[in-house]
C-alpha cells in the first residue's frame, strides 16, 4: 500500500540525490554545473541535436538551455552548425575536448555505480528490469 510506495519513492529520490551530489563533486574541476553536464550528456548521446531537443529531453526552459549552450560553446566543449534542411535550426555537436571530459565523468559515474552494486550482481539484472518498468509506467502517466 501507501507505506511501501512512500518507501520506494524515498529510496529513488535519495539514490538520485547521491548520484547528483557525486557528479557535482567531480564536475567542479571542469568548471561544470549539473545543468551543463546534463546538456553535454544529451548532446553526446544523440548528436547532432537542436536546442529544442535538449529542451524536450531535460525539461529545461529555452532560456536556460541557451545560457548553458553559450557557455559550453565559449568553453570549446560544443560546436554549432546550421541544419542544412532548415537554416533556422542550429545543431549542436560535442568537440574533442567535450568528449574527453564527458568520457572521464561518465566513467567515474560507472565506477561509482559498480562499487554501489558490488555484491548485488545476482539481483542487478532484476533491479534494472523493475526500474525500467517503473520508469515506463511513470512516463505513460506523466
Amino acid at each position: 500500500g501507501n507505506e511501501i510506495n512512500n518507501k520506494i519513492e524515498a529510496k529513488i529520490r535519495n539514490i538520485a540525490k547521491y548520484l547528483n551530489e557525486y557528479t557535482k563533486d567531480h564536475l567542479k574541476c571542469y568548471n561544470l554545473t549539473l545543468g551543463r553536464f546534463h546538456v553535454l550528456r544529451v548532446i553526446l548521446e544523440s548528436e547532432p541535436v537542436s536546442m529544442g531537443d535538449i529542451h524536450e529531453e531535460l525539461h529545461m526552459a529555452n532560456s536556460t538551455v541557451t545560457v548553458i549552450v553559450d557557455y559550453l560553446y565559449e568553453a570549446g566543449l560544443v560546436k554549432r552548425r546550421r541544419d542544412a534542411n532548415d537554416r533556422r535550426v542550429v545543431l549542436l555537436e560535442i568537440t574533442d575536448d567535450g568528449n574527453k571530459i564527458m568520457k572521464d565523468l561518465l566513467k567515474q559515474r560507472q565506477d561509482f555505480m559498480k562499487q554501489a552494486l558490488a555484491g548485488m550482481e545476482d539481483s542487478a539484472v532484476e533491479l534494472a528490469s523493475l526500474l525500467e518498468n517503473l520508469l515506463n509506467k511513470i512516463e505513460e502517466i506523466y
